[in-house]
């Protein structure tokens, strides 16, 4: 009878584990791996399914098994250090940054004595040392310690001139500009405005800029900003909005679209070339079936390799394969046009909303049905599986577009409700209302001569910062696709000053 209760849950499940392993390694089988460790009551199969994933996520998957067995509840414990049990675990857990610095810093004073008493000379020891005497004067002597509080640590406590950095010149200086820059340590700042920025690379050089141009030093931002080699669309339109009208001709002779050169073509009322229409439907069975995970990892590894573009696009000419095709098309043409597919995905009277949806559509999956990020975004929309359970929805549903938009829509109408400003939505859609409200929100600015694009340049988070200035080109191109000629990058900016 005991047997007959341990392997009896097995047959329910409506994951099959020697099926998934069937399939390559990809983050499309670890979705399913990751499934299947939730699903199952076996430790054994869940361990096995943990040692076949392409990427292990520790704090993912760890979390999962940790709650099957006591052995690695052990282990997530070791790599997600709390203070209720911070003397319970070995102290290597700490130095494998198991206790995050922000956490140490929340430590009480018996604590941090503990600390530095059990860990070795080293980085942590001495971040221990300095919360342990709130002195944080010794932090930027050295170049490891430097790093790792600014990169964790972003508190006044830390701020302070600094007048040699030749200690951090190496190729990890743009962090530390950048994150200097970002946090606001006004003393920092100030010391960077007195370095050779000449000596450094573009990626340094860059936000050098921005420190110059966010403390008012228009002369030596202009010096920093033409001395940057790569002119790409985003130099030429600083170098605009800093006097150089040569500079707006050059973007205008940009026929890609995006934040800089849309500015800069509403300006001159001059209009992109925006291609939606692509499908003829001459393929009656696609090669791949873009609502397939499987058939979508077949198809990146073929485009990869794929050299007669044109040839490749004209077999996937069909409606069940207009994502791929677009895809292929953009690639063939070099990427000098602005490919705007619009399928057949969701209609709604406002057509507002319905341009917003399209815009995050495409900026999150370009249509493909079957999409599967690294973190396991799913569908259309890339929507987290948590938020899909938060909305009553099926997981294993999500390559469908009309269940995935569906929970899509509904969730970029509540962040509507939460935030009103398309471009604090954009922002929110990536990293969450919380963030927005902490990190963006408060400080973001409209007003101002180079606002709100300096305070777009700022935003913490990379793949937030580009995200939200991708997704509002994306709004207004397909405003204009859906009967909305008069939004405009301009407009959308004037309507949320008002708000």
């Amino acid at each position: 009878m005991r047997l007959f209760l341990i392997f009896f849950p097995f047959f329910l499940f409506s994951l099959n584990l020697s099926e998934i392993l069937t399939h390559p390694k990809s983050y499309v089988r670890d979705f399913y791996l990751t499934e299947f460790m939730r699903e199952t009551n076996s430790t054994v199969l869940a361990y096995k399914a943990y040692n076949a994933m392409y990427e292990q996520k520790p704090f993912k998957h760890l979390r999962i098994l940790s709650k099957k067995n006591d052995a690695f509840k052990e282990i997530y414990r070791c790599i997600n250090v709390k203070p209720e049990y911070l003397k319970e675990v070995d102290i290597s857990c700490i130095l494998n940054n198991g206790l995050s610095l922000r956490t140490i810093s929340k430590l009480d004073k018996k604590d941090l004595i503990y600390l530095y008493k059990n860990l070795p000379e080293g980085t942590v020891k001495s971040a221990v040392s300095a919360f342990l005497r709130n002195d944080f004067s010794a932090v930027f002597k050295e170049r490891d310690l430097g790093y790792y509080f600014i990169l964790h640590f972003p508190s006044k406590k830390i701020d302070q001139n600094i007048s040699d950095f030749s200690l951090f010149e190496n190729r990890y200086f743009h962090l530390f500009v950048k994150y200097a820059v970002i946090y606001n340590f006004p003393k920092i700042q100030h010391s960077l405005m007195k370095i050779n920025y000449k000596i450094f690379n573009d990626n340094v050089k860059w936000w050098l800029f921005l420190n110059a141009l966010k403390n008012k030093n228009k002369k030596l931002a202009k010096k920093i900003l033409y001395s940057i080699h790569k002119k790409n669309s985003k130099i030429l339109f600083w170098m605009w909005r800093l006097g150089n009208k040569a500079a707006k001709k050059q973007l205008l002779k940009n026929g890609r679209v995006n934040v800089y050169t849309l500015y800069a073509y509403e300006e001159a009322n001059k209009k992109f070339f925006i291609k939606n229409k692509i499908i003829y439907n001459s393929i009656k069975k696609p090669k791949y079936d873009q609502t397939n995970p499987w058939d979508v990892l077949k198809f990146w590894d073929e485009f990869k390799k794929r050299k007669d573009l044109f040839a490749f696009s004209k077999e996937l000419d069909s409606n069940k394969s207009i994502a791929l095709k677009a895809l292929v098309l953009d690639k063939a043409f070099k990427f000098k046009y602005n490919f705007f597919i619009t399928p057949d995905i969701y209609n709604d009277n406002n057509v507002s909303l319905k341009a917003f949806v399209y815009a995050i559509a495409r900026q999150e999956s370009r249509f493909i049905p079957a999409s599967v990020s690294r973190s396991y975004a799913l569908g259309t929309m890339q929507i987290m599986p948590f938020l899909i359970r938060d909305y009553k929805g099926d997981v294993f549903k999500q390559f469908d577009y009309k269940e995935n938009i569906k929970l899509g829509a509904k969730h970029i109408k509540w962040l509507f409700s939460k935030l009103k400003d398309p471009l604090m939505v954009a922002y929110a859609y990536n990293g969450g209302v919380g963030f927005v409200n902490r990190k963006v929100k408060n400080y973001f600015k409209y007003e101002g001569k180079y606002e709100p694009f300096l305070n777009m340049e700022l935003i913490p988070y990379d793949e937030s910062r580009e995200y939200g200035k991708k997704v509002i080109v994306n709004f207004i191109i397909y405003s204009h696709i859906f009967g909305d000629k008069n939004m405009s990058l301009h407009k959308l900016f004037k309507n949320s000053l008002k708000n």
